[in-house]
């Protein structure tokens, strides 16, 4: 764990932490490039398991020159508090731990998440949170319990023999698709795995206890889902979802829209970042003119 934090602490210059509760912190990263005179924005990135607020550094060149970008660690991620594998995690937590963070930011917040992130924007956006300004969801499976709860003990066999690295190499075809290249395959898979084995280990855990949210028809704030178009390309541990699921679920969110991204992959916010955060901008300055 100590390697882990220093890692991300010599690699990051602009980390600030917020305590939201005794003993717990949570640190984010600010990226803003805008005019000194301007009011920008405030955008909220949330990131997936074995992740970390540099999951979304491709994203920084689009939104902040334009927006002031909060890139947050999750509970357990980066150099937020740790999590510990037996700790009963659940996506009241995490969301319980982003609702006093922007309470600590002000809003209004533009919220974008991917795969857990997605979830915890999810709940937040069902609470009808009033500081959600926008909901942008890049990467998303409505019932993780549905879609990966199979897997999970699979999972986490794998981390323990090989470590979170390995199950990161041996899931990373469903999770990317055929959209990067090998080199870049490497590279995420090594990234993941320095998340910490015990929180990855929690959140996998938390997997199956998740269903399809009952509460979609009560987000308010304008919401958008984009979704990867993907030849019918099945293989291990596959992740990736038809369109016309993802379009049964997102007409349950009132005046939602969907967005059709020419992608093979589930994980688009890191296969296709320059694509998802101008599709995220331009949604964020149509809702705020």
């Amino acid at each position: 764990m100590q390697v882990y934090g220093e890692h991300y602490a010599a690699a990051r210059r602009n980390t600030q932490r917020a305590t939201i509760a005794p003993g717990l912190d949570i640190a984010y990263v600010v990226d803003d490039y805008t005019d000194g005179w301007a009011d920008p924005p405030l955008v909220m990135l949330l990131h997936g398991i074995a992740e970390s607020a540099e999951a979304y550094a491709a994203w920084v060149p689009t939104l902040a020159r334009r927006c002031r970008v909060v890139r947050v660690d999750l509970r357990g991620y980066g150099l937020s508090s740790p999590v510990h594998e037996h700790d009963a995690l659940t996506i009241d937590q995490l969301a319980d731990d982003i609702d006093a963070l922007a309470a600590r930011l002000g809003g209004p917040i533009h919220v974008v998440g991917a795969k857990l992130g997605a979830q915890v924007a999810l709940e937040l956006a069902q609470r009808g949170v009033p500081w959600m300004a926008t909901l942008t969801l890049a990467g998303v499976l409505i019932s993780p319990g549905g879609a990966l709860g199979k897997w999970v003990d699979d999972w986490l066999g794998l981390v323990d023999r090989s470590g979170v690295e390995g199950w990161a190499r041996a899931t990373m075809p469903g999770r990317m698709g055929a959209a990067l290249s090998a080199e870049a395959m490497l590279w995420w898979a090594r990234y993941m795995g320095w998340a910490p084995a015990d929180t990855v280990k929690a959140c996998l855990r938390m997997l199956p206890r998740l269903a399809e949210p009952a509460r979609l028809e009560a987000v308010r704030c304008p919401t958008q889902v984009i979704v990867a178009v993907q030849p019918e390309r099945p293989g291990a541990y596959d992740q990736r979802q038809s369109v016309a699921e993802v379009r049964r679920w997102q007409s349950r969110i009132p005046g939602s829209v969907l967005v059709e991204l020419q992608a093979d992959a589930y994980h688009i916010a890191a296969t296709h970042p320059d694509d998802c955060a101008a599709i995220t901008l331009n949604f964020i300055e149509r809702i705020s003119s």
